[in-house]
């Protein structure tokens, strides 16, 4: 079986309620394929905490033990779910205990760790990672897109933490792009070295946030379009940019006005001004405050599995599957193209949050009525959409890849030729 996606949902701080929409987002897609939820925050066991079926084989047996990833999936039982509707859901629990080796795992555990879930067999697998950022999160998230981001109105530095992953998988990309590793690096000929390292110091004076002289990745670009023109680098950075995707969910959603000035307005104004306007930005939906929910991980029960009107949920998921086609028009799945010469980031950032504005009132004024089961129904729909009508490397992906595996891709869509004539730059 072919992995359809694996889609990792992350958040710069921890407290915003991570954990617990990937169960509940996991349940949801599993009721339309193979889905498989791996825990990633190793340190918490915090999956295992929140589902209370017996766990046989978990990360620990698979590094220590020499099990297969796919014999370390749990299903979960008919105590917990009696109608078996959630058959195809499984997850792979992180070990009780905290072992280092494991929480902390090196460079040789992560490549087996990955190779692993590239060979899951499931047809969507989530990853849920640990809160912030280092490189345990960071190479596992795709080069081309943010997964799902969860942030929260209650807790603005999470907010804020969550655009400086962008920022990661961004400069990661590009850092790779120009690394002497790159099969790029070849192209440049006698003064390779001396342009390489004009470039890769533009891009640590970029990354450097004490440094105001190049503020975010679109002047950078723009400093490349004017000194090399149309250029092939000058476009794989462009479109590096461009092509970009950001897809958010928000958690303890409490209503339009607050959840986009304390939440939505300082993501959109902190991605714009220190990382690039270019990008595109998608809400896939969010989960309303509901005290249901906080009760349910309580009990070690996800709150997809607490008793229910069947009736109710029905007519809330078909509500759910008629508004698709009419709020994928209203909300834009596809982000508009931008041209070369960008805006002004002011203008960038006035037009992203018009777009994110004009989204959460169109859907507030269609799902204000849902509750927290047609939330999660809902956010899955517009994930299977995305996946459906997108490019993979649009959302998630299909695999976690390597650097090396990266480079060779980009590098065979980068149409460059085997020489690059770099007396443009003189």
């Amino acid at each position: 079986m072919a992995i359809k996606r694996i889609i990792p949902i992350s958040s710069g701080k921890g407290g915003v309620g991570k954990t617990t929409f990937a169960i509940n987002f996991s349940l949801a897609l599993s009721r339309y394929g193979r889905t498989v939820l791996v825990d990633l925050d190793t340190g918490t066991s915090a999956i295992r905490n929140a589902v209370d079926v017996p766990i046989g084989k978990d990360l620990y047996h698979f590094f220590r033990k020499g099990a297969s990833l796919n014999e370390c999936v749990t299903t979960l039982d008919t105590k917990i779910d009696p109608e078996d509707r959630y058959r195809k859901f499984g997850f792979v629990a992180g070990p009780m205990h905290l072992i280092d080796e494991i929480t902390n795992f090196g460079a040789g555990h992560k490549a087996k760790l990955i190779a692993a879930i590239n060979e899951l067999h499931a047809d969507y697998v989530v990853l849920d990672m640990r809160a912030g950022l280092d490189s345990n999160v960071i190479d596992f998230l795709p080069f081309s897109n943010s997964g799902i981001l969860i942030f929260t109105p209650h807790l603005p530095s999470a907010t804020l933490a969550a655009s400086d992953i962008v920022k990661a998988i961004l400069f990661r990309k590009l850092r790779l792009i120009f690394s002497k590793e790159s099969p790029f690096y070849d192209t440049l000929g006698g003064r390779q070295l001396d342009y390489w390292k004009l470039i890769n110091d533009l891009i640590d004076r970029v990354e450097d946030v004490y440094d105001n002289s190049i503020p975010n990745l679109d002047a950078f670009a723009d400093d490349l379009a004017q000194n090399l023109g149309d250029h092939p680098i000058t476009r794989t950075v462009q479109q590096t940019l461009d092509e970009f995707r950001v897809h958010y969910v928000l958690n303890l959603f409490n209503g339009v006005d607050d959840s986009f000035n304390t939440a939505v307005r300082p993501f959109i104004e902190n991605l714009t001004q220190n990382v690039s306007a270019r990008c595109g930005v998608t809400n896939l939906g969010w989960i309303t405050r509901s005290d249901m929910i906080h009760q349910a991980n309580c009990n070690k029960i996800p709150a997809l599995l607490l008793p229910h009107h069947q009736a109710k949920k029905a007519a809330k998921a078909d509500k759910a599957a008629k508004e698709l086609d009419d709020l994928r028009v209203a909300i834009g799945l596809e982000p508009t193209r931008r041209a070369t010469k960008t805006k002004s980031s002011l203008s960038d950032s006035t037009d992203h949050l018009t777009s994110q504005l004009n989204v959460l009132k169109t859907m507030f004024d269609q799902k204000k009525d849902d509750d927290y089961f047609a939330n999660f129904d809902y956010t899955s729909q517009r994930a299977l959409f995305t996946m459906k009508n997108r490019r993979p490397s649009e959302f998630g992906d299909v695999r976690v890849y390597s650097p090396k595996e990266m480079l060779s891709t980009l590098f065979a869509k980068s149409n460059l030729p085997t020489t690059v004539d770099w007396s443009e730059l003189e």
